[in-house]
């Protein structure tokens, strides 16, 4: 972990069509995530997946930067 707390702006211009693990930091009144630490990313979602462990308790999402692909459900 880097402990570098970033913009969701930030992240989606670093990590480009890759999915994030993100530990957040800051949500807005609509409980988006606006700001926080990226935990791990890859292309491959199970890698992503894989560092869950890695979270120790702490509140997170899961953000994937490109275009959804037919195995990816939204709410």
């Amino acid at each position: 972990m880097n402990n570098t707390v970033l913009t969701i702006e930030q992240m989606y211009e670093t990590y480009i069509d890759e999915w994030l693990l993100i530990a957040y930091t800051v949500l807005d009144v609509h409980l988006n995530v606006l700001a926080g630490e990226v935990i791990a990313h890859s292309k491959d979602r199970d890698e992503v997946y894989a560092a869950l462990p890695d979270l120790k308790g702490r509140s997170f999402t899961i953000e994937h930067t490109g275009l959804a692909t037919s195995d990816v459900a939204a709410a």
